[in-house]
């Protein structure tokens, strides 16, 4: 691969470490989108701030949404490079990183814009201990809204191995082709299973959930857990950062996870490209007495 086309690439992978929904080469996106459309994943919506669409989030009342901490962050940037086996790419590093202007956030739910009264990130999430690891965001609506039914919440710790549905908003690709990847702002919904629980410790509980994206055919991608991958195998990123992660048990769809993200492993892209990187969500039983408190 040529040096261009080599940056192209790599340019492609960081964005979409923030903004995709990764899916398997060998099924069509309608499968994807079609699952999203369930009605279960009504209260997953989407974040403007002004006209730009950031993120994704979850209805869990008719009062409070759950986000990822870091769709409401903004900064300023500073040029810096980054060395890949001899290349050099310039990249954007954020720095004076503070929450966003409240007034210019929106939430996109069913088609209906709600506008949000408070804004209350998880007082870890900035620290350099827990580095990204406590990733949640509780936004308040300036005015209730009932007309989707709202998501349940896991509080048991017992995630692990657990077959789950991934939903939320933002650019798609196909995982062997990342030049594919195009911001088409579409709801996708993709499946996996939780091979991993680690991260963070918070009051003695990891905070983040783990699986990897495995190749139908090429057990060398795999990472974690079985090398078999789900119908709708996905990982998800950045325009789907605070979207919903789901499993049903005892015939209820609970909502378990917001997606946060993970660095891009770039030797395994090159080589497979999307296919045995690893995603991580927030872990919601991780933080019961924290969203309780705040959404009382």
């Amino acid at each position: 691969m040529n040096k261009k086309v080599f940056i192209l690439v790599l340019s492609t992978a960081i964005i979409t470490l923030f903004s995709s929904g990764i899916i398997r080469h060998d099924i069509n996106e309608e499968e994807y989108t079609k699952l999203a459309s369930g009605k279960q994943f009504d209260a997953v919506g989407q974040v403007y701030i002004d006209t730009s669409s950031v993120g994704s989030s979850v209805l869990i009342s008719e009062k409070f949404v759950l986000s990822a901490a870091h769709v409401f962050i903004e900064s300023d940037t500073r040029l810096d490079t980054v060395t890949h086996e001899g290349q050099t790419i310039v990249v954007h590093q954020p720095i004076n990183e503070r929450l966003v202007d409240i007034s210019k956030v929106s939430i996109l739910v069913k088609g209906q814009k709600l506008n949000i009264k408070k804004i209350t990130l998880h007082p870890n999430y900035l620290d350099s201990v827990s580095a990204g690891s406590c990733d949640l965001a509780i936004l308040e609506l300036e005015i209730p809204f009932n007309k989707v039914k709202h998501a349940h919440l896991n509080w048991d710790t017992d995630e692990k191995n657990s077959s789950v549905v991934g939903v939320g908003f933002g650019v798609s690709g196909i995982a062997d082709k990342p030049e594919t990847v195009t911001p088409l702002n579409k709801k996708i919904a993709g499946q996996n299973v939780i091979d991993s629980i680690g991260g963070f410790e918070y009051f003695g509980k990891s905070t983040l959930l783990f699986a990897d994206f495995d190749h139908p055919t090429r057990v060398d991608c795999n990472k974690l857990g079985s090398s078999k991958p789900e119908p709708l195998e996905y990982i998800c990123g950045g325009g789907d950062s605070g979207g919903g992660l789901f499993r049903k048990k005892n015939n209820r769809w609970e909502l378990i996870g917001i997606c946060s993200g993970s660095p891009i492993d770039f030797q395994q892209l090159m080589a497979t490209g999307y296919y045995g990187q690893i995603m991580s969500w927030t872990r919601i039983s991780a933080f019961k007495e924290w969203i309780l408190d705040n959404t009382k």
